[in-house]
């Protein structure tokens, strides 16, 4: 749950306030601790939301170097229970709080903080509870949909509107112990969740799944952005290949959007890509929605199976300098640059292919067959 969240509920029951605005409210909250020792704060777990009274205060500048303490232990926020031991927050320290987007917020010293935290309490657990609920009413309508009446109600009530855009990115982590795939999903929801307000993340199989809810283009790549990002910064965090499937409006959708994101899994993979985004993948938004796979296989052996067998006969490369030929155009300079060849030598090598091929030249229409067959081979590879 975040912090914003939170203080939104409780500042309708308890005198808070808020001292930086909006500064770091956005961070997600997993629990609720006093804390009153600067050594204590060295061994929270991160993401807590943290309350003191400065009862332990040992000097004037102790706030300062408690908040500090707390932000480099990813605490959440702190709340400062005003009273006899801390009479007001220091321009110091709200100063560092607006400087690191760290949320300070002040509560009078009359409020019981044992009915704080049991409302706080409350709120985190109702919260878990809500979270499952939309992560299993998910997962029925990624796997079970035959039974719509039952996820699209839960899905509604939770606040989903059906008819909204819903986007799956898959993460290929099969390259991680299964036990540590779940803490890993959860630790990537606590980071992504503060940058998209009701973003889903789960595990399930070899894959974390993220649900992007109302999103355009520019927060998936923002979304994906992210995920490496905080692959390169988590060295247990070992993922073989990403895919952003299909944005579509209606969760109908949602499980062909899906299946065509593991499709570009495997796409990623074989052509040696880390990420793939639908909108971004051309011709191959034909191939990955294609259930005729055999028809697909077919059509590429019949277009390039006489250079195929050509060059396992005589040890040649001529499918190799054909594709590179076709990507740079049909620029004999340029493919002779790639393959660190003389442009003679290429002339000669792609006469020889317009032979075995069966063509006098390589027109557009020719071009669009065989980048066609390139694309399907793509998609075969083991």
């Amino acid at each position: 749950m975040r912090l914003d969240e939170i203080y939104d509920s409780i500042k309708k029951k308890f005198p808070i306030h808020s001292v930086n605005g909006s500064a770091g409210m956005a961070r997600p909250v997993q629990w609720v601790h006093m804390v009153e020792d600067l050594e204590v704060a060295e061994y929270i777990n991160g993401n807590e939301l943290i309350f003191t009274t400065g009862i332990a205060d040992y000097e004037e500048s102790w706030l300062l170097k408690f908040v500090q303490r707390l932000h480099e232990n990813h605490a959440s926020g702190l709340v400062v229970n005003i009273g006899p031991y801390i009479e007001k927050i220091p321009d110091n320290v709200k100063e560092y709080g607006r400087k690191h987007e760290f949320a300070l917020m002040e509560m009078p010293w009359e409020v019981h903080l044992v009915d704080v935290f049991k409302y706080i309490s409350t709120l985190l657990l109702d919260q878990e509870k809500r979270k499952a609920g939309i992560v299993n009413a998910m997962k029925d309508a990624l796997f079970y949909a035959s039974d719509h009446g039952i996820y699209k109600s839960e899905l509604e009530r939770y606040g989903y509107d059906l008819n909204h855009k819903f986007c799956p990115i898959l993460l290929d982590m099969k390259m991680v112990p299964e036990h540590e795939r779940e803490v890993l999903a959860a630790s990537l929801e606590d980071v992504l969740s503060f940058y998209f307000a009701r973003i889903i993340v789960f595990k399930f199989n070899q894959y974390i799944v993220i649900i992007l809810y109302c999103a355009d283009k520019g927060q998936i790549l923002e979304c994906c952005e992210k995920v490496q990002k905080y692959e390169k910064q988590n060295a247990s965090f070992w993922m073989k290949a990403a895919a952003a499937g299909p944005n579509l409006n209606g969760v109908e959708h949602l499980p062909g959007s899906y299946q065509i994101a593991k499709e570009m899994i495997d796409l990623a993979e074989k052509s040696g890509q880390k990420q793939l985004i639908y909108d971004d993948i051309g011709i191959y938004q034909l191939l990955v929605t294609n259930p005729e796979k055999d028809a697909l296989k077919k059509y590429a052996e019949q277009k390039l199976k006489n250079l195929m067998d050509y060059d396992m006969e005589n040890q040649t490369d001529y499918v190799r300098i054909l594709r590179t030929y076709l990507e740079t155009d049909c620029s004999v300079q340029e493919t002779a640059r790639r393959e660190f060849c003389h442009r003679n030598t290429i002339n000669h090598r792609i006469h020889q292919i317009k032979e075995i091929l069966g063509k006098r030249t390589i027109g557009i229409h020719d071009k669009v067959e065989l980048m066609m067959a390139f694309a399907i081979l793509d998609l075969e590879k083991k």
